[in-house]
């Protein structure tokens, strides 16, 4: 599918650095370049070769940068068209009026995400691959971003092809022992159930690597809670390996909510250390609690904090309880100063919970609870061990609306159905 139109736009982030890019795709960019690009050596644009000259306002002539521009020839381009790039300095004022020329010279100001929606249109990709276009921009760790390289080579897009074609097979077989049932020998309903079975088993698996996708995506939300003074705002520090949050010995002292970013493993982390859960003194420290409440219930993984140096107290309980039926992780902190605190009593309302120990403000045990926390997670989400991912809602959405078709198939059989 070919536009008539040629679109531009500025290709790298807005604000100072050293290159700024500007993209032109559509039948009319070799023509842009030769009208406001002057070769320093009166070289001629060949694809996929890098020239060096000056760019210029299209009516007065005057020079706008000093550049390097690369024309890229139909199909072998990022959108499947005749692709120009322009790479000038990096300033925005410089970019701001490169563009301008463009647009004056007969370009169009693309829409966003129009250049990966032309590839997608041309057949340079497919949609899982151009959706994975943006999972890469925004990936937060290294292996979030590799889950979505794969994704834009077509790793999931062969996975998905290869359940396809199974079911394309299956139906074809069922729709010729329904038309030719007199040519053909019995038809063998067992064989075909089993097969169902197994892709059923396969869109199952997919389906489940959707809750680690969709934490690479996103990234895990880990709130931070406990009663006043037993070391959040420490251990947030401790997790980030800077002083970011205030630690003082006043009760109170975190009355918002502070979150911070780590990578854990891979797994991007939003830190939410929050304020101490207590019966409020003032209005503020009211706020504060009520907004931890909200990140409580919010959360994908809860780390409840206890002082392991005293013993359980009424509100230490009334946190644990009001974190029951969350994913937790009990961290004893302070075992510096020694280990007092006895969870026996509240086994029933942590079961399940790992538990580590820890000293936030020397740094004790934090490693350990890092490599606890990612354990955790892996036992509920996938997010290791696979080559492939599903980091996508639609992807999910779709392969649940598909393999419950598939149940209903299985289900007909065996209630006996007549093919």
């Amino acid at each position: 599918m070919k536009h008539s139109d040629t679109i531009a736009a500025i290709a790298t982030p807005l604000g100072v650095g050293g290159v700024g890019i500007i993209r032109v795709s559509g039948k009319g960019s070799l023509a842009l370049l030769q009208q406001l690009f002057s070769p320093s050596n009166g070289d001629k644009a060949e694809s996929h070769r890098m020239i060096h000259g000056w760019l210029a306002e299209p009516e007065s002539g005057q020079k706008i940068d000093e550049i390097l521009a690369c024309y890229m020839k139909s199909p072998k381009s990022y959108t499947g068209e005749d692709i120009v790039e322009f790479y000038c300095h990096g300033g925005m004022a410089v970019l701001q009026r490169a563009l301008k020329a463009l647009i004056s010279a007969g370009a169009r100001q693309a829409q966003k995400g129009e250049f990966t929606k032309r590839a997608f249109l041309n057949g340079r990709l497919d949609l899982a691959q151009a959706e994975a276009v943006l999972d890469l921009i925004k990936a937060g760790t290294e292996v979030g971003a590799g889950y979505a390289v794969g994704q834009l080579e077509g790793r999931l897009s062969r996975v998905i092809a290869g359940l396809r074609a199974m079911l394309v097979s299956a139906q074809a077989e069922l729709e010729a022992a329904i038309d030719f049932s007199d040519d053909l020998p019995d038809f063998d309903g067992r064989s075909l159930a089993a097969r169902l079975l197994q892709i059923s088993q396969d869109m199952a698996g997919l389906i489940r690597s959707a809750s680690g996708g969709r934490l690479f995506r996103q990234g895990l939300a880990m709130a931070i809670v406990g009663k006043p003074n037993v070391g959040k705002s420490s251990l947030l520090n401790a997790l980030l390996g800077e002083d970011r949050a205030l630690v003082a010995g006043t009760p109170g002292t975190t009355r918002d909510t502070i979150i911070e970013s780590i990578d854990l493993n891979g797994l991007p982390v939003r830190l939410i250390d929050t304020a101490g859960l207590r019966k409020a003194e003032d209005g503020v420290e009211k706020l504060g609690v009520e907004r931890t409440s909200r990140e409580i219930d919010s959360a994908d993984v809860v780390l409840v904090m206890v002082d392991a140096s005293s013993g359980l107290d009424s509100l230490d309980k009334e946190v644990i309880h009001r974190t029951a039926g969350a994913r937790g992780v009990i961290v004893l902190n302070k075992i510096d100063l020694g280990l007092k605190a006895n969870l026996g009593s509240l086994s029933d309302e942590i079961k399940g919970w790992p538990v580590f120990q820890t000293s936030a403000l020397y740094g004790q045990g934090i490693n350990e609870l890092k490599a606890g926390i990612f354990s955790y997670v892996s036992s509920w989400a996938e997010i290791k061990g696979k080559d492939y991912i599903m980091v996508n809602a639609r992807h999910r959405e779709c392969l649940v609306r598909a393999n419950e078709a598939l149940a209903r198939a299985q289900q007909a059989y065996l209630d006996g159905m007549a093919v």
